[in-house]
């Protein structure tokens, strides 16, 4: 096959996650953050210290991450919620109600399939860019709540409350959004993960799921819709998940909100026959990604890679045969023939139906950790004449 063709059922496989024979992969060293400073071993440690967990690189190209092992990024807390006395609080609009867990279980359900990021991955700091996954959530959409409530009423946006409190020391999480961003990115109140109920740490017994946006708005342990006449300005809306913007000649202080375009290289391993196979996934921005290409000399070169647009999969899961798949990554894989052993520095940049790519770096015009648009280069160590069992 050559670059650019379309996957076929046997590349799907590949791309979308089988396991490579033990020591035929590759590891992919990002080029900055902790991990540079101290090590891939103690940067993981220093992240959990944060309350921070990061898929592996390897699940990264596969269609749908695995629950277990998924990424997180929360407060520490983790809160056991008696599905007996749990209940879900809707206020601020036409007619506020409480529902039991069993009325929202049994209220009817849509399915999403969609990224979800923390809005500073693979910056600087990080490096590493593991604070991403995909998974299927399932559960009443928000639209349907604000309908079993008369709608909206008054309000014009919302908070949206967790259940993860340390009493006096610390209030729940809380994120606000419009009632347009709501309703453009279809959100919905998720009460099940890749078809099981959710986990503990997954934010049992419902979280909020907003397609397109960034994970700091999708609350988990959710107990409290607040229906508001003016935008929600707590502390993670007005300062924590900011950048600061250069417009009209000063700097201004924006929300991190729309997933910008990227892609990710996220495995290296050794292809049948000779080379390796270079696995990633694509996703974000306005328009559907059209294309991803693949540079393994810095940037110097670039190559149209395979990739294998989520919606030509969904015939192949069903897991997402009724699931709504925007905001969903694309795989792709690229079969690199390197001239020799060595150490090359590769990366890939996706571009979308109108012709936008891929930055190679952050916006000069934008300070912060949020939106990490640029390419995340990778070196990787060739050695030599290193196949797989059986080439």
């Amino acid at each position: 096959m050559t670059d650019g063709d379309t996957l076929g059922a046997h590349d799907i496989l590949e791309a979308t996650g089988m396991p490579a024979p033990e020591g035929t992969s590759l590891e992919l060293r990002p080029v900055d953050g902790m991990p540079t400073w101290f090590g891939r071993r103690l940067a993981r440690a220093l992240l959990r210290m944060v309350s921070m967990e990061e898929n592996k690189p390897a699940q990264l190209s596969q269609l749908v991450t695995p629950t277990t092992g998924y990424f997180r990024r929360d407060r520490h807390v983790h809160p056991v919620v008696d599905p007996d006395t749990y209940r879900l609080q809707i206020t601020g609009v036409a007619a506020p109600r409480v529902l039991t867990l069993p009325e929202l279980l049994a209220l009817p359900r849509e399915t999403r399939v969609c990224v979800q990021e923390c809005a500073g991955n693979g910056n600087h700091l990080q490096g590493s860019a593991g604070l991403c996954g995909q998974a299927v959530w399932e559960g009443p959409s928000f639209a349907s709540l604000l309908e079993l409530c008369g709608g909206p009423g008054p309000a014009t946006h919302f908070a949206n409350h967790g259940l993860d409190t340390l009493g006096f020391l610390k209030r729940g999480y809380h994120y606000g959004l419009s009632l347009e961003e709501l309703t453009r990115a279809r959100a919905i109140v998720a009460v099940t993960m890749n078809g099981e109920p959710l986990s503990r740490r997954h934010g049992f017994p419902s979280r909020l799921i907003v397609p397109r946006i960034y994970s700091m708005s999708h609350v988990k342990w959710l107990c409290h819709i607040e229906g508001k006449t003016s935008p929600h300005m707590g502390i993670h809306n007005r300062l924590v998940f900011t950048n600061k913007e250069h417009r009209g000649g000063k700097w201004v202080r924006v929300q991190a909100r729309w997933i910008g375009l990227k892609s990710i290289v996220s495995d290296c391993r050794a292809a049948q026959g000779g080379g390796w196979l270079l696995l990633g996934a694509a996703w974000g921005g306005e328009r559907p990604v059209a294309a991803v290409e693949v540079s393994t000399d810095g940037g110097l070169s670039w190559q149209r890679a395979r990739l294998q647009p989520v919606g030509e999969q969904v015939a192949r899961d069903a897991r997402l045969a009724s699931g709504e798949i925007d905001g969903a990554w694309s795989v792709f894989q690229f079969h690199w023939q390197p001239p020799g052993p060595g150490t090359y520095k590769i990366g890939s940049r996706a571009i979308d139906e109108d012709g936008n790519v891929q930055a190679l770096d952050n916006d000069p015009n934008v300070h912060g950790h949020f939106n990490q648009t640029r390419v995340k280069w990778r070196m990787v160590a060739v050695p030599e004449n290193r196949l797989p069992p059986g080439a």
